[in-house]
């Protein structure tokens, strides 16, 4: 009885050393705090990220906390809530001419992937005159797909009404609900859509306005001039890096992590929504000029008009990573 109590204890022993240890890996990693937007694919490189713990592997422990909206995840970074966003390149560049240091560090996806689905008497984008489209926030990447899909037609904003959701989610329901007669609603919730007899509208990235900056990691210069806060960047951009290459490649990884984000269980809509961002998604973290430049066509501000873009991002540390 003695020498199986015995080897019991030294089990237990070792079992109790592996949790102490791994308390202890735990401890050891930065923990970062970061807030994204939105629900929906434009967010699965950051998704798939957290889920296969690549940030682990580069040495962060990251809790990501979605915002209903890039104006509310900048704010929250530049009040010292966040250090990192994942957010929108044109509210981005809208901070900094308001003022801010919020610069643009990585473009995980620097297309507009957010398409326009319309109530059948909505024929096309001409008769939305006088109309109500469904966005998530002022700002956000779904107001400037709204934005690019009235310069389209030559309507101007103040022809039509642009209701707040707060989510891309809230975007279908507000069009199932009839409270919009058009809504700027993502992928996979965009096929929710199409399932649910709505026609697409407009599709930004069959047109001149495919290129911008939808998805953007984004930090204060500030913060990014202090080493730690620097390597920190450097490695977070790592794991994004990761993320991005198995947003291209995994189909699986997709269709699990957009499972349990977006609670969609359809095997049809996951599928096409795994296809649909194969192609979305660029190689690169680097964020395109020209795409932030399509941005600033549609910010308001009196600073805007001879703006240099160049200013709102920097590809220093996505170089150096490479």
């Amino acid at each position: 009885m003695k020498p199986m109590l015995f080897r019991f204890g030294t089990v237990f022993a070792a079992i109790l050393i592996l949790v102490v240890c791994a308390q202890a890996a735990d401890n050891s990693l930065i923990k970062l705090t970061v807030g994204y937007t939105p629900i929906s694919g434009a967010a699965l490189p950051l998704f798939i990220a957290v889920e296969e713990k690549l940030f682990q592997k580069h040495g962060l422990e990251v809790f990501p906390v979605f915002m209903g909206g890039s104006p509310l995840i900048n704010s929250a970074i530049l009040a010292g809530e966040f250090q990192l966003g994942y957010t929108a390149g044109g509210a981005v560049i809208s901070s900094r001419l308001a003022g801010s240091d919020l610069i643009t560090i990585a473009c995980p996806l620097p297309a507009l992937v957010i398409d326009a689905w319309a109530r059948p008497e909505i024929k096309s984008v001409a008769d939305l005159r006088g109309k109500r489209i469904g966005v998530t926030r002022f700002g956000a990447s779904t107001h400037f797909a709204g934005l690019s899909m009235l310069d389209s037609a030559g309507i101007k904003p103040n022809e039509v009404v642009f209701i707040q959701n707060g989510g891309v989610g809230e975007s279908l329901a507000a069009l199932i609900g009839g409270r919009v007669d058009a809504s700027m609603i993502g992928y996979p919730f965009g096929l929710r859509a199409k399932a649910a007899g709505f026609p697409l509208l407009f599709r930004p990235m069959d047109s001149e306005y495919g290129l911008f900056p939808t998805s953007v990691i984004a930090a204060r210069e500030s913060w990014l001039k202090d080493a730690r806060n620097h390597r920190i960047a450097l490695d977070f951009l790592r794991a994004m890096n990761e993320g991005l290459q198995l947003t291209r490649e995994s189909a699986n990884a997709v269709k699990r992590v957009l499972r349990k984000y977006t609670r969609v269980e359809d095997e049809a809509l996951l599928q096409g929504s795994a296809e649909y961002f194969r192609e979305a998604f660029p190689k690169t973290l680097a964020t395109p000029e020209k795409a932030m430049a399509n941005a600033l066509k549609f910010i308001e501000h009196p600073k805007a008009k001879g703006y240099d873009v160049r200013q709102s991002f920097d590809n220093a540390l996505v170089n150096e990573i490479k």
